[in-house]
């Protein structure tokens, strides 16, 4: 169940070069969309069925519409691509749930800063992490190539019945 009891605060966004203020609240730990506001703003997109609930400000539980899923907005002045839980709420047009500060910032200065470890970090350049490209390595396997096997064609023919 997801509660919204903390306070949140207000963010620039933009979706479809549609200006408007978020909420942002990290310690919900989910995205939250009005089904109101996804219509007006994104027509009909389709959603992924959920079971997950919500307790809102005026204590209803809700049950969620479900889930869109690959929505790119702009945050400040970074794209990022959030999914969201769509509720038919009037109290939260659009709820920023997830901890995002971080990536907002760095993304405007351009590198991530990964930690791995206590003592190693790692700055990556935000438009060479979105371009990498990967090779599979694997090797196939010979059993999947394999469709049929006879045993009648491994047989050698008896000598002493050709005879």
């Amino acid at each position: 169940m997801i509660h919204l009891d903390s306070s949140s605060t207000s963010i620039y966004c933009q979706i479809h070069e549609d200006p408007f203020d978020a909420l942002y609240n990290p310690v919900v730990g989910v995205n939250i969309m009005s089904a109101s506001f996804a219509h007006d703003l994104l027509g009909r997109m389709p959603l992924t069925p959920t079971t997950k609930l919500l307790k809102s400000p005026s204590r209803h539980i809700l049950r969620s519409l479900g889930i869109l899923y690959v929505l790119p907005i702009v945050v400040n002045v970074t794209l990022v691509i959030f999914s969201f839980y769509i509720f038919d709420i009037i109290e939260v047009d659009l709820l920023i749930g997830q901890p995002t500060e971080r990536l907002i910032h760095e993304g405007q200065i351009g590198k991530l800063n990964i930690c791995l470890g206590k003592n190693f970090f790692l700055p990556i350049s935000i438009s060479r992490s979105l371009n990498t490209e990967s090779e599979c390595y694997l090797e196939p396997d010979p059993m999947n190539e394999v469709k049929v096997a006879s045993l009648e064609s491994f047989i050698e023919p008896n000598l002493e019945y050709d005879a």
